[in-house]
C-alpha cells in the first residue's frame, strides 16, 4: 500500500545496537586514550582465537543483510544499494574499534574491522540474492497485505519481542521491571557521592528481599504469577491486531507469537540453568496465564484496530504496574552472569534491556497509532452509527 515503511529500517536500528553494545561490553572504566597508544592505523594482534575469527564474521551479516534490504526498499539500484551497506557497516566497525581504545577490557585489532567488514559483505550477498530471486518483492507485497498502518515501529516490536525473553524475567513474559536495574545503576554512578544517601536512603538488597512477601504470599502468589504471564502474553497479541485489519491474518501471527514466546522461554531457562530446566518455568500459574492471554487473543479477534490499540495500552499499563510488584533477586542476575552460554545467547545483556524497554516502547508506539488512526478517520462525529468501527469491526 502507498505510504508503507520498510520494517528493516527500524530492525537495522536494533542490529546496529546489537553490534555497538557487544563491541563495547561491558561498558565500563572508560578513560581517555593514550596518545602513545591511540593510533588511527589500528593494530594487528599477533594472535588471536578461531572463535573470535567466527564471530567477527557472524556478527556483522545480519547487519549487512537487514541494511541492504532496507536500501533496497527505498527504490535504490542494487549495486548502490550493497555499496551503500558494506561502506556504512566497515565506517560503523572502524569506529567501534577506535573507541575501544578507551575501553580497558578492549582491544582494537585491524582484523577484527577486516573480517566485520566481509561479514557485512556476505550479507549484503545474501540480500542481492533474494532481490535476484524475486523474493523480497513477494515478502514485501505479502507484509502489506498483512499490516494496513504505515509505521514500520509496529511490525519491528513484533520481531524484537520474543528477544528481550532470552533473559529470564522475574515472572514468565513478565516485561517492563526497569526501576530495580535503573536503582542500580545510579548506585553505581553515585557510590562516592555525598548525598547518595540522601537519595537513596535503602539498601535495594533488602528492599527486594521484603517487597510485598506478605501480599504475594500464599494464595495471592499463583493469582499474581497467572496475572502477570496473561498480560505479558496479551499485549502483543493487542499490538498484532492493532497492524492487522483481516481475522485470519490476526490468527496466524498471534498464534506466531505465542509459540515463539513459549520457545524462546523454553530456550532461556535450557541454556541460563541446563537442559534439565528447560520447562521449569512452565508452573501451574503460568499456564493459568498462557491460558487467559490465548482467551485474550480469541477476543480481540473481533475488536476494531483502535480499540486493540486501547486494549493493548490498558494490557501494558497493568503488567508494568505488577511486575513492578514482583521481588526481583539480585543474585540471579549474578549466578546468570556466570554461565558463559547465558552471556552469549543474551548478546551481553542487550536481552535484557530489550525486555526492560519493549513495554514502554509498545505504550509510545499504541499511543502515536491512536493518533494516527483518529487523524485518519477524521472526528468522532463523522462515524457512522451503526457501529464503532463502520460495521466492520475491523477498522
Amino acid at each position: 500500500m502507498a505510504g508503507q515503511r520498510s520494517v528493516a529500517w527500524p530492525l537495522s536500528g536494533v542490529a546496529i545496537a546489537l553490534v555497538a553494545y557487544a563491541t563495547l561490553y561491558p561498558l565500563s572504566g572508560w578513560h581517555w586514550p593514550d596518545p602513545q597508544v591511540f593510533s588511527w592505523v589500528l593494530p594487528k594482534l599477533g594472535h588471536e582465537a578461531a572463535t573470535d575469527l567466527a564471530g567477527n564474521i557472524l556478527g556483522y551479516v545480519p547487519l549487512g543483510f537487514i541494511l541492504c534490504l532496507a536500501h533496497l526498499r527505498v527504490a535504490r539500484g542494487a549495486l548502490l544499494a550493497g555499496l551503500l551497506t558494506v561502506l556504512g557497516c566497515s565506517a560503523l566497525s572502524y569506529a567501534l574499534e577506535l573507541i575501544q581504545f578507551a575501553v580497558p577490557s578492549r582491544i582494537p585489532s585491524m582484523s577484527d574491522w577486516v573480517l566485520n567488514t566481509l561479514g557485512s559483505a556476505w550479507g549484503v550477498l545474501a540480500a542481492l540474492t533474494l532481490q535476484a530471486l524475486g523474493v523480497v518483492d513477494a515478502w514485501a507485497r505479502l507484509v502489506q497485505r498483512w499490516f494496513r498502518s504505515s509505521s514500520s515501529w509496529g511490525p519491528a516490536l513484533l520481531w524484537v519481542w520474543p528477544l528481550g525473553l532470552l533473559y529470564p524475567p522475574p515472572v514468565p513474559l513478565g516485561q517492563g521491571q526497569v526501576w530495580p536495574p535503573l536503582r542500580l545503576l545510579w548506585l553505581e554512578w553515585t557510590q562516592d557521592v555525598s548525598w547518595q544517601g540522601w537519595l537513596l536512603p535503602d539498601d535495594p538488597i533488602l528492599i527486594w528481599s521484603q517487597t510485598h512477601a506478605a501480599w504475594l504470599g500464599t494464595p495471592w502468589r499463583t493469582v499474581f504469577e497467572s496475572a502477570v504471564v496473561g498480560l505479558g502474553q496479551w499485549a502483543p497479541l493487542c499490538v498484532v491486531c492493532a497492524l492487522v485489519a483481516q481475522r485470519s491474518w490476526r490468527l496466524g501471527l498471534m498464534a506466531a507469537l505465542v509459540v515463539a514466546g513459549m520457545g524462546v522461554s523454553t530456550l532461556s531457562s535450557a541454556l541460563n540453568y541446563g537442559p534439565p530446566q528447560a520447562l521449569t518455568w512452565l508452573t501451574l500459574p503460568s499456564c493459568l496465564g498462557l491460558l487467559l492471554g490465548a482467551l485474550g487473543g480469541v477476543v480481540l479477534l473481533r475488536c476494531s484496530r483502535r480499540l486493540s490499540a486501547a486494549l493493548g495500552l490498558v494490557a501494558l499499563g497493568a503488567l508494568v504496574v505488577l511486575i513492578h510488584l514482583a521481588p526481583t533477586d539480585p543474585y540471579q542476575a549474578a549466578n546468570l552472569a556466570q554461565w558463559t552460554q547465558g552471556r552469549f545467547i543474551r548478546f551481553h545483556g542487550l536481552a535484557r534491556w530489550v525486555g526492560l524497554l519493549w513495554p514502554y516502547l509498545a505504550m509510545v508506539w499504541l499511543l502515536a497509532h491512536l493518533w494516527r488512526r483518529r487523524a485518519e478517520l477524521g472526528a468522532p462525529t463523522q462515524v457512522p452509527t451503526s457501529g464503532p468501527d463502520g460495521g466492520t469491526g475491523l477498522e
